[in-house]
């Protein structure tokens, strides 16, 4: 995302005192932040790189005058943050600093703030689905919000960790926007809602298999996302999971109707044995736990 790069550019927007978009001698672009690089200069003046406290070069995710018009939007302290929250990202979750994380995170977070300073509250619905299925990417959301506290002085609503936490696995896959991710969030609670109802009971989402299962699902909407075939399994599995967990099978078949639904697509006889397998797990983890109590 940065580019240490030495030497002079020339500058094409000026966005305001911190923030100005420049034009390298081979023809590319780099973004410059830092306190007062902008103030006085205009288009055309040359200007050193090294001056910058930040150099952004563009990625691919987006426009250079996009990034620099979202940068040019934000106080330099919010930029500063979202820095340290792709840091931990970075950390945490094993995310590449791309701009198509940091523009999201660094849009939210003046909403965020303003809404704060404003005492607005808004309605966060998917707290328990986000918690439940994305445990990781939600505890690094309470972070950010923590991290705010900190450095910003300002108290954001606490449920903001809810979003920031679905932007973290929204970037899992870069193809992916941030509606789908929504609706695979609330896809994959209403699978597990379906299950419990079928079978009666509970199921641990904390269980081993719950979190397999929730995985497998994860990567079947990025590859849905993506255009990407599904995997292949050498046998009918369906049939022999049928023989020995018939509940299984037949609640792998609703399913499959559930999540095509969302995918706006039939799922394939593969996908569908990849489903069986992991709902066999789950109603024969769920039974070894009733037997044992």
């Amino acid at each position: 995302m940065e580019l240490n790069r030495a030497g002079a550019a020339t500058i094409k927007r000026v966005y305001n005192n911190n923030v100005l978009l420049a034009g390298l001698g081979d023809g590319s672009e780099m973004i410059l932040v830092g306190k007062g690089i902008g103030f006085s200069h205009k288009p055309g003046e040359p200007v050193d790189v090294e001056a910058a406290d930040q150099r952004f070069v563009p990625d691919g995710s987006y426009a250079a005058s996009h990034v620099a018009g979202v940068l040019g939007d934000a106080p330099l302290e919010q930029i500063e943050v979202v820095q340290e929250i792709m840091a931990l990202a970075r950390t945490e979750l094993k995310l590449e600093p791309r701009q198509s994380l940091l523009v999201p995170i660094l849009d939210h977070l003046g909403f965020a703030v303003q809404r704060a300073r404003e005492s607005m509250k808004v309605d966060f619905p998917l707290r328990w689905e986000v918690a439940q299925l994305y445990p990781a990417e939600g505890q690094l959301g309470r972070r950010v919000v923590e991290l705010v506290r900190q450095r910003l002085g300002v108290t954001l609503q606490e449920e903001e960790w809810v979003a920031f936490a679905l932007h973290f696995v929204n970037q899992q896959w870069s193809k992916a926007d941030f509606s789908k991710t929504v609706s695979m969030t609330e896809t994959i609670a209403r699978t597990f809602t379906l299950l419990s109802v079928r079978w009666g009971k509970n199921i641990d989402e904390n269980g081993l298999s719950a979190a397999r299962f929730v995985t497998h699902l994860r990567y079947l909407f990025a590859r849905s996302i993506e255009g990407a075939p599904a995997d292949v399994i050498q046998m009918d599995v369906l049939t022999a999971i049928r023989r020995s967990y018939p509940e299984a099978a037949d609640a792998a078949l609703e399913t499959a109707k559930l999540i095509g639904g969302a995918l706006r697509r039939d799922l394939g006889e593969q996908e569908i044995s990849y489903l069986a397998l992991h709902t066999a797990r789950l109603y024969a983890e769920m039974h070894t736990i009733e037997d044992k109590k």
